[in-house]
């Protein structure tokens, strides 16, 4: 079993509770906290609020100081647009994205996928000095 393995199903949860259920910035920051030894601040959108997603995740780098990359590796987060505005995040796996979403909670899908579901453009960041420990 890979390492997101484990995610794959686990409900999306207004106030999540890790590991169990998650929004979408739980989920990144959960596995930055297993997997890197990161700890990061906690979400601060209102995860129902759309206008809040989108100004949270417009200010990523108070999570981590994050820099651009047009090539993603695992791990990676990728930040999901639809009409023009950032309003979601998940990780790059292996060529997909693992990420949470209210209608089906975790899940790891491609592109195609996410662009039926409205997020047309992906932005990928990598954290610096973040490296993942899979052991």
């Amino acid at each position: 079993m890979r390492w997101h393995e484990q995610y794959l199903g686990k409900p999306w949860k207004h106030n999540p509770d890790p590991p169990h259920s998650f929004n979408c910035g739980e989920l990144l920051r959960h596995i930055y906290r297993q997997y890197m030894g990161y700890d990061a601040p906690l979400v601060l959108a209102d995860t129902r609020d759309v206008r809040s997603c989108i100004k949270d995740v417009g200010n990523i780098n108070r999570y981590a100081n994050f820099y651009p990359v047009v090539v993603p590796q695992d791990f990676d987060v990728a930040v999901l647009s639809r009409g023009g505005f950032a309003d979601h995040v998940g990780l790059y796996v292996g060529g997909d994205i693992l990420h949470c979403h209210p209608r089906v909670g975790v899940s790891l899908d491609d592109a195609f996928a996410l662009g039926v579901m409205g997020w047309r453009k992906i932005a990928y960041l990598r954290p610096e000095g973040l490296t993942p420990c899979l052991q």
